[in-house]
């Protein structure tokens, strides 16, 4: 399998998830990036194989982007590809002329991409000819499913371009108000369709159309495009996995009153999260920025959520050392590279993580897990210590030797990509490929903390939880679940699961979450 590293550059989130899926299966080193500025601020210190960059990016374009990359000494050797949402003749042009190697258009072809992908990178060295123009693949070809997607992604990827696609629209009908700049709501109106037909949305991707075709007359008619949105918005709201319906009430009763700051998150993100605690009866408080250590706004929150970008990297709330910020419970947001670059002390502080392409609805659990937790104080887990002291860190790794983690799948590539992971960092890995096993070994070697996959012959994941529970063994728990429905996450904690991670999975964000166990045995005795 190839490790090469790939850069997306891309403002959708939809296809930034959707890429990332899909290279990352084929054993791609994948990592992602919103605008132009985002990604030059990446190959600072990292320099991918090949950038994959939408031509129509906020503020600097794709191909200024691919301009500065050739002209630069350190990257003009990576290969780039341009992305665009519709072929308009004399595109491939101006996207050689740039400097790109080759360019695909949207909707991505899931089963053919990595094929692209692979062709470009074997032929690295040569200079590209200009390929044929494409012709659009059948639409059996895009559809996620098969080969491409398990069930848990796809869904995943619907109720995420539901959500995005929604607040854009919105902002659509707002700016009809004030002026649209036409051609950039065309090319929008061309991303919402190519979403939604390889997504299996043909009603909303005909309704995209209307728009685009409405707004492209010679004399586009305000109202007339108005009602075309509203039709997009009703299509979006009545799909099956719109996120209208009710919040679980153990989440309500957890979230109910509390006052959560959201710190440094771009409009849409904070609008999905503020729209998503409202549901649950919570009180969103939006922080552009945070400047002075004693903001007494932020320390009258019963929690802080922060978006870790470069903006937001150097604000007090990020800084390092254990006794940086005395104040509410933090959790992180962002891209896993921008989580994993902060000092360990920072992310070690955190407790909870929203790691790539979160949902709101994913966020709304972690919020109220990370709130339930500190309303009721954990009793202490005893863990095994080397010659009864806690063991430490070396180098950001756990002392070797010292810990000892229970690994539980039936899937022995899924156990063999943790344990390897686990044991890079210095942590002991036990084994069991069923949950009768695993739950003896939880009772006969007392691991500090264990991964138990919910789908388990014999016992499932919440069976080895419960009976964990109930005989009160001193470990701490991740569950690690194809499943992304509500209820059964909300399950995986009332039973008394510390974590969750839904798969296919990043091995160092389960590592980043498995060191937040750990922390009471990491951290120095006073």
């Amino acid at each position: 399998m190839p490790h090469e590293a790939i850069l997306v550059v891309d403002d959708a989130p939809v296809n930034l998830k959707l890429t990332g899926i899909l290279l990352r299966k084929e054993g791609y080193d994948v990592h992602s990036a919103v605008d132009a500025e985002q990604a030059l601020d990446l190959l600072e210190t990292f320099h991918p194989d090949l950038m994959l960059v939408d031509i129509q990016l906020p503020g600097m374009d794709g191909l200024e982007l691919t301009r500065r990359i050739k002209r630069g000494e350190r990257t003009r050797d990576i290969v780039v590809v341009a992305l665009t949402a519709c072929a308009m003749k004399g595109d491939d042009e101006k996207a050689y002329r740039a400097g790109c190697d080759g360019y695909i258009t949207k909707p991505i072809e899931t089963v053919t991409l990595a094929g692209r992908i692979r062709e470009y990178l074997d032929r690295r060295t040569m200079p590209p000819p200009p390929p044929a123009p494409e012709e659009p693949a059948p639409a059996a070809a895009r559809l996620p499913g098969g080969l491409s997607f398990n069930a848990a992604e796809r869904e995943s990827l619907r109720r995420r371009f539901l959500e995005d696609t929604s607040v854009q629209v919105r902002h659509m009908m707002e700016g009809l108000k004030r002026g649209l700049e036409v051609q950039s709501a065309v090319y929008m109106c061309r991303d919402w369709a190519a979403g939604a037909t390889v997504l299996d949305y043909d009603d909303i991707a005909i309704l995209a159309s209307e728009v685009e075709r409405y707004l492209t007359v010679p004399t586009p008619d305000a109202a007339v495009i108005d009602e075309a949105l509203s039709n997009v918005m009703i299509g979006l709201i009545e799909a099956p996995e719109s996120n209208s319906g009710p919040v679980p009430g153990s989440i309500v009763a957890a979230l109910s009153g509390k006052r959560v700051a959201l710190v440094g998150f771009a409009a849409d993100d904070a609008e999905r999260l503020c729209v998503a605690l409202e549901r649950a009866s919570a009180k969103p408080r939006y922080f552009d920025q945070v400047t002075t250590r004693d903001s007494d706004p932020i320390r009258d929150c019963n929690l802080v959520m922060v978006d870790v970008t470069p903006a937001t990297k150097d604000t007090f709330l990020l800084a390092a050392g254990p006794a940086a910020f005395k104040g509410p419970p933090l959790i992180l947001a962002g891209l896993r590279d921008q989580i994993q670059a902060l000092d360990q002390s920072v992310q070690l502080r955190a407790c909870e993580l929203l790691i790539d392409g979160w949902q709101p609805e994913e966020a709304l659990m972690r919020v109220a897990h990370a709130l339930s937790r500190q309303s009721s104080a954990a009793p202490a887990l005893a863990a095994p210590m080397l010659n009864g002291s806690a063991p430490s860190l070396v180098n950001g790794h756990i002392a070797r030797a010292a810990l000892e983690v229970l690994v539980a799948d039936d899937d022995m590539t899924i156990r063999l990509i943790v344990r390897s992971s686990l044991e890079n960092a210095g942590i002991k890995c036990r084994m069991a490929a069923s949950g009768p096993e695993a739950l003896q070994m939880l009772r006969e070697y007392r691991p500090a903390a264990a991964i138990l996959d919910v789908n388990m012959p014999g016992m499932d994941g919440y069976e080895v939880l419960s009976a964990a529970r109930l005989e009160s063994l001193p470990v701490r728990i991740m569950l690690l679940t194809a499943r992304q429905q509500e209820a059964d996450i909300t399950r995986g904690f009332t039973l008394g699961a510390d974590d969750y991670l839904i798969k296919p999975f990043n091995p160092p964000e389960l590592l980043a979450r498995l060191k937040r166990f750990l922390r009471p045995y990491t951290e120095p005795r006073g």
